[in-house]
């Protein structure tokens, strides 16, 4: 048996022995297997292993020998967790870990005055496995602990079958020994990308499915909810042949979690301030978007540092724990959810700052010169279903947390190989005739505001209003964090020509966009200069009304 897995049966067995509403949970035949992994019959002749089985049963026919083992299952399958950063087993007490033998020690004792244990009845069930099987029960126990050490993964696979069909078979019993309607059994798994849970998950599927083609319509009181950024459904996807579409006749279903809104993000806040926790949890969702990690991480900044709150750039540029930039602590989530192990790999952390750059699925095809090897157009940093919104009529963009964070460590990288002018140069050379906006986009961050806004007032009395003006969002849409001047952002302290007022918008558009504009005095005043200039504009375009009603969108 692969030892990931060790941990998740540890911690469900651990989670669910305090018991459902209405009956007890016990777990005799996963721990009859677990006594049986741990024990090593290779080398022994067929008639020597079934003697040395029946030692180690009888050994364990003490109440005192079975309470000593589950207790150090326990701590094991914490250690497990802990090593690979699977569900907290490790912090469970011992008082739990008692409580679990005391549940397996009723269910191995034919009557509740006995002492010794017996344990033929539960042995009897890995004959037949609830499936009409009749094998040698004994056996199948010895050939479970030699395939749990081969070297053939479909080997221990099937050893990790036959532990998730023995954890079923006790939730199973322990839902038919309560008494009127038993509630079902509710298990949540965090982080499924995770080598555990995801050879749990996938070993959940196939054993169900084996009970299901027997027909004997045994209950199944499991459902099982789990977090994943993706990895799991694709595994599932080609284990299954299904994609997980909202059907509750297959065996999963795919729940698209949505980013937290803003009355939830205001009310997390105001659960750390109840004063200005309504202003934090604005200040935050603009920024984050909802992102759950994302906006635990500023609130908590915030909380530490109101004085920033004015300042959101200052707070993005602290040293947090670890002495890491808030920023880059933003981005690092996004990061590790392109790892199975849920950890950060450089080469796809630098790949997204740089990606950062494109607007959409389409440009970032475009930046590949620019990534680490062995970054290529199948990395998770492309093809993530999490970190990209699904392709449409935005060309599938980035998140928009994770853009703005990207950006912002773009503008701080010093490799001129790979920094902020290289990227937007290649950017820029890239968009094609038809794509002006992309071109003006790029030029803006790369040359300057002057240089674009003399393009476009050349555009001014060629384009439509109405299209001159959706150009220019276009051109404005992404801030530029190393602006950091708000003088400079307003441009021209007397703008005179048609130019200088578009330096002006260029310069406040991107700013309004910019989530850390959170003082209401400095967007009111660029909200003011936006609308003189464009009342200014007005009279060069072949519309008036289109300019004048702009700023009111």
């Amino acid at each position: 048996m692969d030892s990931a897995v060790r941990g998740v049966l540890t911690a469900v067995m651990l989670g669910l022995t305090p018991g459902i509403r209405g009956y007890d949970v016990k777990f005799p035949r996963t721990v009859i297997a677990q006594i049986v992994l741990s024990e090593d019959f290779s080398g022994l002749t067929a008639a020597a292993a079934l003697s040395r089985l029946k030692v180690v049963l009888a050994a364990y026919s003490e109440p005192a020998a079975v309470t000593k083992f589950v207790v150090g299952l326990v701590a094991a399958g914490g250690e497990l967790a802990a090593n690979q950063a699977a569900p907290p087993v490790a912090a469970v007490t011992s008082a739990i870990a008692k409580q679990v033998a005391a549940g397996v020690l009723a269910a191995l004792r034919k009557r509740a005055w006995q002492r010794q244990i017996d344990w033929d009845g539960l042995v009897a069930w890995f004959g037949h496995q609830d499936k009409g099987f009749r094998y040698n029960a004994a056996q199948i126990l010895i050939d479970l602990s030699n395939r749990a050490r081969s070297d053939r993964a479909d080997l221990r696979e099937g050893v990790t079958d036959l532990l998730v069909a023995a954890l079923l078979a006790d939730l199973r019993h322990s839902w038919e020994s309560a008494r009127g309607t038993a509630p079902n059994v509710l298990v949540l798994i965090d982080d499924a990308d995770l080598p555990g849970p995801s050879a749990f998950i996938g070993s959940l599927i196939r054993v169900r499915a084996g009970l299901a083609a027997t027909r004997a319509g045994l209950p199944d009181p499991v459902n099982v909810a789990v977090a994943s950024a993706g990895a799991l459904a694709d595994v599932l996807t080609a284990d299954t042949g299904w994609t997980g579409g909202a059907d509750p006749a297959r065996p999963w279903v795919r729940v698209p979690a949505a980013d937290l809104g803003q009355e939830e993000v205001c009310l997390l806040a105001q659960s750390f301030d109840w004063g200005g926790g309504r202003r934090y949890g604005l200040i935050t969702h603009h920024l984050t978007h909802g992102h759950p990690e994302g906006t635990g991480i500023v609130l908590r900044a915030l909380v530490a540092a109101p004085e920033l709150a004015d300042d959101l750039d200052g707070l993005l540029r602290r040293r947090g724990p670890g002495d890491v930039p808030i920023d880059r602590r933003l981005l690092e989530p996004f990061a590790r959810g392109l790892s199975a192990r849920k950890d950060v790999d450089e080469p796809q952390f630098e790949a997204l700052v740089t990606l950062s750059g494109a607007r959409d699925r389409r440009e970032a095809d475009g930046l590949l010169p620019l990534l680490p090897h062995p970054i290529g157009i199948g990395s998770p940093v492309f093809t993530s279903p999490t970190l990209w919104s699904p392709p449409g009529a935005d060309g599938g963009r980035l998140h928009p947390l994770a853009r703005y964070a990207g950006l912002r460590l773009l503008a701080a990288r010093d490799d001129p190989a790979t920094g902020w002018t290289a990227v937007f140069r290649k950017l820029r050379d890239r968009a094609g005739p038809d794509d002006p906006a992309g071109r003006l986009h790029h030029e803006r961050l790369l040359s300057g505001k002057e240089v674009v806004a003399k393009e476009l007032a050349g555009l001014l009395r060629e384009l439509r209003a109405a299209d001159w003006l959706t150009l220019l969002d276009e051109v404005t849409a992404t801030p530029d964090p190393r602006e950091r001047d708000f003088a400079a952002v307003c441009g021209p302290k007397q703008p005179a020509t048609p130019v200088d007022h578009i330096v002006v918008l260029l310069g406040v558009f991107p700013a309004l966009h910019d989530p850390c504009l959170t003082s209401a005095w400095n967007r009111k005043t660029l909200q003011t200069l936006a609308s003189h200039s464009l009342t200014h504009l007005a009279g060069y375009g072949d519309e008036r009304p289109p300019f004048l009603m702009w700023p009111r969108r």
